[in-house]
């Protein structure tokens, strides 16, 4: 039975090694601990020295399959060196949680060595290239060593669990391989090691080999309960000699193991795990969790906005706390680079890795805290998961249970998560954006309902969730109107939002570049649709609140002069508009222009293709220009088209200006110029007289008729029409104005 299953361990290791798969986790025997059980002084107790009984030592040797195994373990299984104490130290653990199970379910009612405390002591020997654990805990007679130390993949973890029939969940080992990393970093391992239990005797043993073949046993005297490992470092391990390097990897590590442990340092043990599971509790007071958030942080000041505490057994066991750190002190996106996700995953109070960003999402990155699965179904090495949707589930599970958490907080005291949002809405909102690439939307509706805008009835600085939108919206209403914009001025006096103030309409307002993809990506909101104010052809729900009847004005413009109109300035525009029609959203302003997308997302997308050759199509992207029939504008404009040519076009051009100006897709406003001075030259060749209808001055009683005609006049106009921007948009990243002046810059008197 026992070679089968170390046959069928070989087997099982050679082929993950062979494949490079995760497949070498599966449960070769599960649970790691027993082999390594160490023996533990307490402070100031001089260790006794070990007397070899020569007369009794054996010799062994591995079977040829679990030599291969030793090798892969020892060569491919471990990616980070380092992981030798974490795995030690999790065995010592187990070994004294064995004990205190045995002793709490009277199963033992004596021990060897009664006045031992249960601990862990790390200590180092550099000159000698010496790395030692030891641990008072259940120690191991000559068969268990045989069993647990000559067998790989035998895990006396798993053997214990099966054989007790009450709560075991602090036993950390698995595998049955995890003594065996050893062998990554020594040359040489020594297990020293008596049995906690007197009815097994209270001989010492020496278990001892290098990991090339065999190993032996040796009778030993004077041993104390528990056991010690000695490694004799291999020279390109000798770092794990340092004091300061094992002291760091344990605080890395097993800073919550239940037991205390201690490091040799100037001959003093200093404690290691000082700071308490917190998560492991069910309840935890408002200093603790300033002292736990401090801890992760590893600041001595600061305490957490928000904490949350998670505890469930379904779909996994899992034990967490979570800490959501001041939004005055909200990571900065602008020059920064990708930040590690500020929570751990843990194994039974065992650090499995120190950033879980399979667990927890980027865009929650600057949460601080750690998620314990007690039955996460981890590889070999512990070094990753190895069922991948159980790995989606834990994720799911904790990613909800925040959300909802937030969700809670903000009805409990909307003015302090506001605060926290103006902090966070970015990555709440990125979030979206990633949820649903990568996760097909599962957290959509938690995140959406943390989102919070501004809106055009509330004062400024007032923030509304989507739900608060929803339930104040007009009876029958079933759009969301938003407006992406700069800032809340820009929005009110919008041409855009006209007839929205005129209706007494809500609207969103939107300030961030984000904003615009975030609408288009989750294109609704229980059954609501979001409609940007700046768009085109979309049902604006008139019907529901049609403003007070206003008489007929006799100067708006009829079907057949609006189509004359709208002739003439597609004539003057060319290609700079797609079409021109007129509309009735308008209320005050004579014009605005639309496009298949909001001009919003136009300009962000032109920013982002700025610099390019090819612009695909943004450039240029067609538009229309909509106007308002009653302006008094537009109305004279169509009087002066055929009467003053030149002055209409005048006005043409610098209308839809206007209108993109408003719309804020004009991408440079230095074209203007030129067209700005044109009609400054108007304003001052008018005040003198000059009659552009006849291209003449007007002479009137009394003025000198030779001086008028000697006068400069304007010149041609064609020029400035001319000041549109080229096609090509490269030209316009370099934003630098041409030297030479158009010429009608000259006209000047």
């Amino acid at each position: 039975m026992l070679s089968t299953m170390r046959g069928s361990a070989a087997r099982l290791a050679l082929r993950a090694v062979r494949h490079r798969s995760a497949a070498l986790a599966r449960p070769i025997a599960s649970a790691a601990s027993s082999f390594s059980n160490s023996r533990r002084v307490a402070p100031g107790v001089a260790l006794p020295k070990f007397a070899r009984a020569f007369s009794t030592s054996e010799q062994h040797e591995f079977k040829a399959e679990t030599k291969k195994l030793l090798d892969i373990v020892a060569k491919s299984l471990y990616t980070d060196k380092e992981v030798f104490i974490r795995e030690l130290i999790s065995n010592a653990s187990d070994a004294c949680e064995k004990l205190r199970f045995l002793q709490g379910t009277s199963q033992l009612k004596e021990i060897n060595d009664e006045d031992l405390p249960t601990r862990i002591r790390l200590s180092v020997d550099e000159a000698e290239r010496k790395f030692i654990i030891e641990d008072t805990g259940i120690g191991m007679n000559h068969s268990e060593l045989i069993e647990h130390l000559g067998t790989i993949a035998k895990s006396g973890s798993l053997d214990f669990l099966n054989k007790a029939d009450t709560d075991t969940s602090n036993i950390i080992g698995q595998f049955g391989v995890g003594f065996y990393s050893t062998f990554v970093v020594a040359d040489k391992v020594e297990v020293f090691t008596k049995t906690c239990d007197p009815d097994k005797g209270d001989q010492g043993y020496l278990w001892s080999s290098d990991g090339t073949g065999s190993y032996s046993i040796t009778d030993m005297k004077d041993v104390p309960r528990g056991t010690r490992i000695v490694l004799t470092l291999k020279e390109d391990a000798a770092e794990f000699s340092q004091l300061s390097t094992v002291k760091k990897a344990a605080e890395k590590f097993s800073s919550f193991i239940d037991f205390p442990l201690y490091i040799v340092e100037n001959g003093e043990d200093q404690a290691v795990n000082k700071q308490e599971a917190l998560w492991t509790k069910t309840s935890a007071t408002e200093e603790e969790h300033t002292q736990f958030f401090r801890f992760l942080s590893g600041n001595s000041y600061g305490q957490p906005y928000y904490s949350l505490m998670y505890q469930t057994d379904a779909p996994l066991s899992i034990k967490s706390c979570f800490y959501f750190p001041d939004p005055d002190n909200a990571p900065s996106r602008m020059f920064s680079r990708e930040n590690d996700v500020g929570v751990s995953l843990h194994s039974r109070r065992v650090m499995v890795k120190k950033h879980a960003d399979g667990v927890i999402p980027k865009w929650l990155h600057w949460m601080k805290g750690i998620v314990d699965c007690e039955d996460m179904p981890m590889n070999i090495s512990r070094e990753s998961m190895q069922d991948t949707r159980l790995m989606e589930k834990l994720s799911m599970a904790v990613v909800r249970r925040v959300l909802r958490f937030l969700d809670r907080e903000a009805k409990k005291d909307s003015e302090k998560f506001n605060k926290f949002f103006a902090g966070y809405s970015y990555y709440l909102k990125a979030g979206i954006l990633e949820d649903k690439e990568f996760n097909n939307g599962r957290h959509k509706d938690d995140l959406l309902k943390l989102m919070r805008f501004e809106s055009s009835k509330k004062d400024k600085g007032s923030l509304v969730s989507l739900e608060e939108y929803t339930a104040s919206a007009k009876e029958g209403q079933k759009n969301i109107y938003y407006f992406c914009c700069p800032d809340r001025n820009t929005a009110m006096s919008s041409p855009y939002m006209e007839q929205f103030i005129q209706r007494e309409r809500d609207v969103l307002l939107m300030y961030e570049d984000i904003d615009e993809y975030v609408v288009g990506a989750i294109e609704g909101f229980k059954g609501w649709k979001f409609v940007s104010v700046d768009s085109a052809d979309k049902d604006f729900e008139l019907e529901l609140d049609p403003p007070a009847e206003e008489a007929k004005s006799d100067l708006e413009l009829t079907e057949a002069q609006q189509k004359e109109l709208a002739d003439f300035i597609r004539a003057t525009l060319k290609e700079r508009v797609q079409d021109v029609k007129f509309s009735d959203r308008l209320v005050t302003s004579p014009a605005i222009v639309t496009s298949m997308i909001s001009p919003h997302m136009r300009k962000m997308m032109k920013n982002l293709m700025a610099g390019k050759d090819d612009m695909g199509g943004m450039g240029n992207f067609p538009m229309t220009l909509e106007l308002s029939a009653k302006h008094h504008l537009v109305t004279t404009l169509h009087t002066i088209k055929d009467a003053n040519e030149p002055v209409a076009r005048i006005a043409v051009e610098q209308l839809f200006d206007n209108a993109c100006i408003a719309a804020g897709t004009l991408d440079d406003p230095r074209v203007l110029l030129g067209r700005l001075g044109k009609v400054l030259e108007m304003f001052v060749y008018q005040g003198a007289g000059f009659d552009y209808s006849k291209g003449e001055y007007n002479v009137a009683a009394g003025d000198d008729k030779k001086k008028l005609e000697d006068a400069p006049k304007p010149k041609e106009e064609p020029e400035f029409v001319e000041s549109v921007p080229e096609k090509k948009e490269a030209e316009f990243v370099e934003s630098v104005p041409e030297k030479k002046e158009p010429e009608f810059v000259e006209s000047v008197p």
